[in-house]
């Protein structure tokens, strides 16, 4: 007998000791004798053999019921997350055609922005040392090919992020406002990629027709080219496509933000045409041949139904009803002064603002009497948004109804899953992926049918990262142990690209 067997024998008889009557039941079923006196009895092979095999029964049910819930049966408890699946469009084994790949958004929740007092719910969930293991291990479940990321501490990303990434396989860019503590980054695998040519986008800096900016927001963009490696060309050598250009952001966070926020989307917009634009110019110098496919991640701070989404995705867009009300509305706020000076470092979740005399007293009134310059100010806003041939199509908006019909349009006309954001304070859709694309000043159906969106764009959409309905999530808000790393949730989709 081993010293496994023995330990495990052991064990039994002292069961056995304890329990007379299954000591007795042992003894019939086996056929062993017990001496007088207490001492040990015999166990069988075939007994030990029995209770070993409902031990493993045991553990797979246990390790079934965890699989099922979502969560990585061989992670630690403070290091769990509840795995989503991704939900296909295609029937299985449909042969590809094209170039596949996974684009991801997420926002990571800077570490720069946590305060206790926001996160009353979250305890050790917050601690980076945790929090940077699940982050990662979640990054490595979904084995995005890009990810597009918001909140993303400087300091993390130089101390940690980079390299972490590297050694997965992945390139990656960040940038920041000046000296603010988070910034975005694109992320992508240099198996696939190479980065030919970015651009940097300062909200508060880049002119939108006459429209200026209403304060410093300190929100920034990033756009990247990405070509296709040599190993992705040799699969399509007839193939003119070049590779991708991808961009993110994280739009402006104030409850009255909704007039700079549209305005922002405007300049993502005008950015991406001039981009393309500019690497078009770049190819065709060095006698190369193909084109790209825009997309567009990122935290936008604005929902299906507000002003700033209209303005990319319903176009040509017409203020109306809740949107042209809460748009009108954030006319009238005043910032502070103190968003101009360097020292201000007001940052999503802290509210340098201070509701006085004269200040609306809620950035979603039922109703709102507009005076003739807060009308004329939309009135421009809307405008612009029409004069530029360039829009924006969610990927989630198109296709979520077809995989997930239960959390489609539960509180939009544009069938987007309810949320992507569960803070404590907060919940809601925040997050897309936009195809963009151009538009040629024409009325368009909203939302967009998925076979218009992927004729006119050269894509397939293959499966979408499942999105929980608010009726799934608990009542405490994100990060929490054992469920999401951040407050925001990963939006994710596979995309084949016609070559």
């Amino acid at each position: 007998m081993s010293m496994d067997e023995q330990k495990l024998a052991e064990s039994i008889n002292t069961q056995i000791e304890q329990d007379k009557g299954k000591h007795n039941h042992a003894k019939k079923k086996h056929g062993k004798s017990q001496k007088n006196g207490g001492k040990g009895s015999k166990v069988s092979a075939e007994h030990i053999a029995e209770v070993r095999a409902q031990r493993e029964l045991a553990k797979k049910a246990k390790r079934d019921a965890m699989i099922a819930k979502g969560l990585d049966p061989d992670a630690p408890p403070d290091l769990q997350f509840i795995r989503r699946p991704m939900l296909s469009l295609v029937p299985k084994n449909t042969p590809s055609t094209g170039f596949s790949f996974r684009l991801m958004t997420y926002n990571c929740l800077a570490q720069a922005l946590i305060r206790r007092k926001l996160f009353p719910t979250s305890g050790n969930a917050l601690k980076w040392f945790k929090r940077s293991q699940v982050l990662l291990h979640e990054f490595k479940y979904y084995n995005a090919d890009v990810h597009c990321l918001q909140e993303v501490d400087y300091i993390q990303y130089q101390s940690f992020w980079k390299e972490e990434f590297s050694k997965m396989g992945y390139d990656s860019q960040f940038h920041r406002h000046g000296t603010k503590n988070h910034g975005i980054a694109i992320v992508w695998k240099r198996e696939l990629f190479t980065m030919s040519d970015k651009m940097l986008v300062d909200y508060d800096k880049e002119e939108a027709g006459h429209i200026s900016p209403r304060t410093t927001t300190k929100n920034v963009g990033l756009v990247l080219a990405l070509n296709f490696t040599q190993k992705v060309l040799d699969k399509f050598p007839n193939s003119r496509k070049r590779g991708i250009l991808v961009g993110t952001t994280h739009l402006f966070w104030h409850p009255f933000g909704t007039f700079e926020r549209a305005r922002q989307c405007y300049v993502v917009l005008a950015k991406m045409k001039e981009f393309e634009h500019r690497v078009n110019l770049l190819q065709n110098s060095d006698g190369a041949q193909g084109g790209w496919t825009p997309f567009f991640c990122g935290d936008f701070n604005s929902q299906p139904f507000d002003a700033p989404y209209l303005s990319m995705c319903s176009k040509p867009v017409a203020y109306k009803g809740r949107a042209k009300t809460v748009i009108q509305c954030s006319t009238s706020y005043t910032f502070s002064k103190a968003r101009d000076g360097e020292e201000c470092d007001d940052e999503e979740g802290g509210n340098i603002e201070k509701f006085g005399d004269g200040q609306p007293e809620h950035p979603v009134p039922s109703e709102f009497a507009a005076n003739d310059e807060q009308r004329s100010l939309v009135e421009r806003m809307e405008s612009l948004h029409n004069s530029l041939d360039m829009r924006a199509t969610s990927i989630y908006s198109a296709a979520y109804k077809h995989v997930h019909v239960e959390n489609a349009g539960l509180d939009n006309d544009f069938d987007e899953p309810e949320i992507s954001n569960w803070a404590e304070t907060w919940r809601g859709l925040l997050d897309y992926i936009f195809v963009i694309r151009k538009w040629d000043f024409s009325d368009k159906t909203t939302p967009d049918d998925i076979d218009d969106l992927e004729k006119a764009a050269g894509i397939t959409i293959k499966s979408l990262l499942r999105m929980p309905s608010s009726r799934e999530m608990p009542k405490h808000g994100q990060p929490h142990e054992g469920e999401y790393g951040s407050d925001h949730l990963s939006m994710m989709c596979e995309i084949e690209l016609v070559m």
